[in-house]
Protein backbone atom coordinates (compact mmCIF):
# COMPACT_ATOMS: atom_id res chain seq x y z
CA UNK A 1 0.00 0.00 0.00
CA UNK A 2 0.99 3.53 -0.67
CA UNK A 3 0.26 6.14 1.61
CA UNK A 4 -0.06 8.33 -1.45
CA UNK A 5 -1.01 8.19 -5.31
CA UNK A 6 -0.59 11.29 -7.82
CA UNK A 7 -2.89 11.23 -10.71
CA UNK A 8 -1.91 13.79 -13.82
CA UNK A 9 -4.63 14.43 -16.25
CA UNK A 10 -2.96 15.83 -19.43
CA UNK A 11 -5.38 16.78 -21.45
CA UNK A 12 -3.09 18.26 -24.32
CA UNK A 13 -4.35 20.34 -26.91
CA UNK A 14 -8.38 19.12 -26.63
CA UNK A 15 -11.32 20.64 -25.62
CA UNK A 16 -13.56 23.62 -26.18
CA UNK A 17 -14.62 25.91 -23.23
CA UNK A 18 -17.69 24.20 -23.53
CA UNK A 19 -16.05 20.41 -23.38
CA UNK A 20 -13.98 21.00 -20.35
CA UNK A 21 -16.89 22.44 -18.91
CA UNK A 22 -19.31 19.20 -19.10
CA UNK A 23 -15.63 17.03 -18.29
CA UNK A 24 -14.91 19.02 -15.13
CA UNK A 25 -19.01 18.82 -14.04
CA UNK A 26 -19.09 14.75 -14.67
CA UNK A 27 -15.96 14.06 -13.01
CA UNK A 28 -16.72 16.25 -9.70
CA UNK A 29 -20.19 14.21 -9.95
CA UNK A 30 -18.23 11.16 -9.72
CA UNK A 31 -16.44 12.25 -6.87
CA UNK A 32 -19.09 13.15 -4.71
CA UNK A 33 -19.30 9.33 -3.25
CA UNK A 34 -15.80 8.67 -3.55
CA UNK A 35 -13.36 9.25 -1.03
CA UNK A 36 -9.96 10.90 -2.13
CA UNK A 37 -7.75 10.68 0.89
CA UNK A 38 -4.78 10.27 -0.12
CA UNK A 39 -4.63 10.79 -3.85
CA UNK A 40 -3.41 13.94 -5.43
CA UNK A 41 -5.90 14.64 -8.40
CA UNK A 42 -4.23 17.54 -10.79
CA UNK A 43 -5.86 18.13 -13.96
CA UNK A 44 -3.74 19.81 -16.64
CA UNK A 45 -6.31 21.56 -19.55
CA UNK A 46 -5.25 23.90 -21.72
CA UNK A 47 -4.19 27.54 -21.17
CA UNK A 48 -7.31 28.82 -22.25
CA UNK A 49 -9.52 26.77 -20.07
CA UNK A 50 -7.65 27.25 -16.54
CA UNK A 51 -9.51 30.24 -15.19
CA UNK A 52 -12.69 28.72 -15.64
CA UNK A 53 -11.25 25.17 -14.31
CA UNK A 54 -10.19 27.24 -10.97
CA UNK A 55 -13.41 28.01 -10.19
CA UNK A 56 -15.56 25.07 -11.61
CA UNK A 57 -12.79 23.03 -8.93
CA UNK A 58 -13.18 25.43 -6.34
CA UNK A 59 -14.20 23.55 -2.79
CA UNK A 60 -12.85 20.22 -4.35
CA UNK A 61 -9.75 18.36 -3.86
CA UNK A 62 -9.08 18.49 -7.22
CA UNK A 63 -5.95 20.64 -8.12
CA UNK A 64 -4.82 22.45 -11.46
CA UNK A 65 -1.17 22.35 -13.59
CA UNK A 66 -0.51 23.95 -16.98
CA UNK A 67 0.95 22.04 -19.86
CA UNK A 68 3.89 24.28 -20.32
CA UNK A 69 5.76 27.09 -19.31
CA UNK A 70 8.59 29.55 -20.38
CA UNK A 71 12.15 29.97 -18.99
CA UNK A 72 11.99 33.65 -18.32
CA UNK A 73 8.97 35.51 -15.95
CA UNK A 74 8.50 38.13 -19.11
CA UNK A 75 9.31 39.42 -22.44
CA UNK A 76 8.85 39.87 -25.91
CA UNK A 77 8.11 36.26 -26.76
CA UNK A 78 4.51 36.35 -28.44
CA UNK A 79 2.39 33.64 -28.04
CA UNK A 80 4.60 32.23 -24.75
CA UNK A 81 2.88 31.48 -21.45
CA UNK A 82 5.51 32.41 -18.23
CA UNK A 83 5.67 30.77 -15.00
CA UNK A 84 4.21 34.06 -13.44
CA UNK A 85 1.02 34.28 -15.38
CA UNK A 86 0.42 30.80 -14.28
CA UNK A 87 0.82 30.53 -10.61
CA UNK A 88 -2.15 32.77 -10.20
CA UNK A 89 -4.72 29.71 -11.50
CA UNK A 90 -2.03 26.47 -11.17
CA UNK A 91 -0.16 24.72 -8.67
CA UNK A 92 1.90 22.54 -10.28
CA UNK A 93 3.28 22.56 -14.02
CA UNK A 94 4.07 19.72 -16.98
CA UNK A 95 7.70 20.61 -18.41
CA UNK A 96 9.52 18.22 -20.98
CA UNK A 97 6.50 16.24 -22.11
CA UNK A 98 8.04 14.04 -25.32
CA UNK A 99 5.64 16.46 -27.59
CA UNK A 100 7.37 19.17 -26.39
CA UNK A 101 11.23 18.00 -27.06
CA UNK A 102 9.71 16.27 -30.44
CA UNK A 103 7.55 18.95 -31.91
CA UNK A 104 9.18 21.98 -30.56
CA UNK A 105 12.97 20.81 -30.72
CA UNK A 106 13.19 21.72 -26.59
CA UNK A 107 16.19 20.61 -25.22
CA UNK A 108 17.36 18.89 -22.25
CA UNK A 109 19.37 22.31 -21.08
CA UNK A 110 15.85 24.07 -22.22
CA UNK A 111 14.14 22.46 -20.10
CA UNK A 112 16.41 22.44 -17.13
CA UNK A 113 15.73 26.32 -17.25
CA UNK A 114 11.96 26.06 -17.42
CA UNK A 115 12.20 23.85 -14.35
CA UNK A 116 14.29 26.47 -13.07
CA UNK A 117 12.39 29.28 -14.10
CA UNK A 118 8.94 27.54 -12.53
CA UNK A 119 10.32 26.74 -9.29
CA UNK A 120 11.41 30.62 -8.84
CA UNK A 121 7.88 31.59 -9.57
CA UNK A 122 6.32 28.91 -6.89
CA UNK A 123 5.00 25.95 -9.66
CA UNK A 124 6.05 22.35 -9.07
CA UNK A 125 7.01 20.65 -12.41
CA UNK A 126 6.20 17.66 -13.47
CA UNK A 127 9.57 16.46 -15.39
CA UNK A 128 8.94 14.26 -17.92
CA UNK A 129 11.67 11.53 -19.35
CA UNK A 130 11.83 8.74 -21.00
CA UNK A 131 13.74 6.87 -24.16
CA UNK A 132 12.80 7.49 -27.85
CA UNK A 133 12.61 4.33 -28.66
CA UNK A 134 13.04 0.46 -27.67
CA UNK A 135 16.89 0.09 -27.59
CA UNK A 136 19.50 -1.78 -25.76
CA UNK A 137 18.56 -1.92 -21.69
CA UNK A 138 21.94 0.02 -20.87
CA UNK A 139 21.40 2.72 -23.91
CA UNK A 140 17.43 3.11 -22.41
CA UNK A 141 18.88 3.83 -18.81
CA UNK A 142 21.47 6.18 -20.06
CA UNK A 143 18.99 8.17 -22.66
CA UNK A 144 16.70 8.37 -19.15
CA UNK A 145 19.40 9.08 -16.75
CA UNK A 146 21.02 12.27 -19.10
CA UNK A 147 17.63 13.52 -18.93
CA UNK A 148 17.29 13.70 -15.32
CA UNK A 149 20.93 14.78 -14.48
CA UNK A 150 20.11 17.68 -17.13
CA UNK A 151 16.48 18.33 -15.15
CA UNK A 152 18.59 19.05 -12.10
CA UNK A 153 21.96 20.61 -12.76
CA UNK A 154 21.06 24.20 -11.58
CA UNK A 155 19.07 23.18 -7.78
CA UNK A 156 20.04 22.80 -4.82
CA UNK A 157 18.56 19.42 -2.80
CA UNK A 158 16.09 21.50 -1.27
CA UNK A 159 14.51 22.96 -4.66
CA UNK A 160 15.12 19.40 -6.41
CA UNK A 161 13.30 17.99 -3.73
CA UNK A 162 10.14 19.79 -4.78
CA UNK A 163 9.80 17.96 -8.22
CA UNK A 164 7.91 15.00 -9.43
CA UNK A 165 9.23 13.11 -12.31
CA UNK A 166 7.24 11.41 -15.13
CA UNK A 167 8.42 8.51 -16.68
CA UNK A 168 6.92 8.14 -19.97
CA UNK A 169 9.14 6.16 -23.04
CA UNK A 170 8.12 8.00 -25.97
CA UNK A 171 7.58 4.64 -28.16
CA UNK A 172 4.74 4.16 -25.12
CA UNK A 173 2.62 7.26 -25.82
CA UNK A 174 -0.51 7.74 -27.52
CA UNK A 175 0.49 4.07 -28.94
CA UNK A 176 -1.28 1.52 -26.59
CA UNK A 177 1.79 -0.18 -25.98
CA UNK A 178 2.42 0.68 -22.37
CA UNK A 179 5.43 -0.86 -20.77
CA UNK A 180 5.73 -3.96 -18.82
CA UNK A 181 5.14 -2.37 -15.14
CA UNK A 182 8.29 -4.31 -14.10
CA UNK A 183 10.17 -2.65 -16.13
CA UNK A 184 8.70 0.61 -15.35
CA UNK A 185 9.09 0.22 -11.78
CA UNK A 186 12.85 -0.63 -12.59
CA UNK A 187 13.21 2.95 -14.62
CA UNK A 188 11.24 4.45 -11.80
CA UNK A 189 14.05 3.67 -9.75
CA UNK A 190 16.74 4.23 -11.38
CA UNK A 191 15.61 7.83 -11.57
CA UNK A 192 15.11 7.49 -7.64
CA UNK A 193 18.34 6.27 -7.17
CA UNK A 194 20.14 8.76 -9.08
CA UNK A 195 19.30 11.68 -6.79
CA UNK A 196 20.46 12.35 -3.78
CA UNK A 197 16.57 13.48 -2.65
CA UNK A 198 13.69 11.27 -2.40
CA UNK A 199 11.34 12.30 -5.26
CA UNK A 200 7.83 10.85 -6.51
CA UNK A 201 7.88 9.26 -10.18
CA UNK A 202 4.75 8.63 -12.18
CA UNK A 203 4.51 6.31 -14.81
CA UNK A 204 2.84 7.30 -18.42
CA UNK A 205 2.46 6.14 -21.52
CA UNK A 206 -0.86 4.66 -23.08
CA UNK A 207 -2.36 4.61 -19.39
CA UNK A 208 -5.83 2.94 -19.27
CA UNK A 209 -8.23 1.14 -16.58
CA UNK A 210 -7.62 -1.56 -17.75
CA UNK A 211 -3.70 -2.06 -17.27
CA UNK A 212 -3.14 0.84 -14.66
CA UNK A 213 -3.40 -1.27 -11.61
CA UNK A 214 -0.42 -3.08 -12.71
CA UNK A 215 1.85 0.20 -11.79
CA UNK A 216 -0.22 1.04 -8.89
CA UNK A 217 1.23 -2.49 -7.71
CA UNK A 218 5.11 -1.29 -8.38
CA UNK A 219 7.08 -0.28 -5.08
CA UNK A 220 8.92 2.35 -6.99
CA UNK A 221 5.68 4.00 -8.89
CA UNK A 222 4.15 6.75 -7.20
CA UNK A 223 1.22 7.11 -9.62
CA UNK A 224 0.27 8.11 -13.42
CA UNK A 225 0.44 10.89 -16.15
CA UNK A 226 -2.54 9.78 -18.09
CA UNK A 227 -3.64 11.10 -21.32
CA UNK A 228 -5.90 10.08 -23.58
CA UNK A 229 -8.34 8.13 -20.56
CA UNK A 230 -8.34 11.79 -18.77
CA UNK A 231 -10.12 12.70 -21.44
CA UNK A 232 -13.13 10.76 -20.54
CA UNK A 233 -15.14 11.20 -17.37
CA UNK A 234 -15.99 7.63 -17.18
CA UNK A 235 -12.46 6.15 -17.72
CA UNK A 236 -10.58 8.93 -15.51
CA UNK A 237 -13.28 7.81 -12.53
CA UNK A 238 -12.09 4.43 -12.98
CA UNK A 239 -8.77 4.69 -12.85
CA UNK A 240 -9.41 6.96 -9.76
CA UNK A 241 -11.53 4.05 -8.20
CA UNK A 242 -8.42 1.94 -8.68
CA UNK A 243 -6.02 4.14 -7.20
CA UNK A 244 -8.12 4.04 -4.52
CA UNK A 245 -7.15 0.29 -3.56
CA UNK A 246 -3.34 0.79 -3.32
CA UNK A 247 -3.16 3.55 -1.22
CA UNK A 248 -3.32 3.70 2.18
CA UNK A 249 -6.81 3.51 4.26
CA UNK A 250 -6.96 7.12 7.05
Amino acid sequence: MKEEILLVANWKMYGTKKEGIKLISAIKAGLKNLSTEGLTIVLCPPFTFLEKAKELIEGTRLKLGAQNCHFLPCGAYTGEISPLMLVDYCQYVIIGHSERRRYFFETDQLVSEKIKAALEAGLRPIVCVGEKQKKHKKEKEEEVLNQVKAAVAYLDNKKMAQLIFAYEPVWAIGTGNEADPSYANRMSQLIKESLPVNVPVLYGGSVEPDNVGGFFKQEMIDGVLIGGASLQASYFLKIIQKARRYVSQP
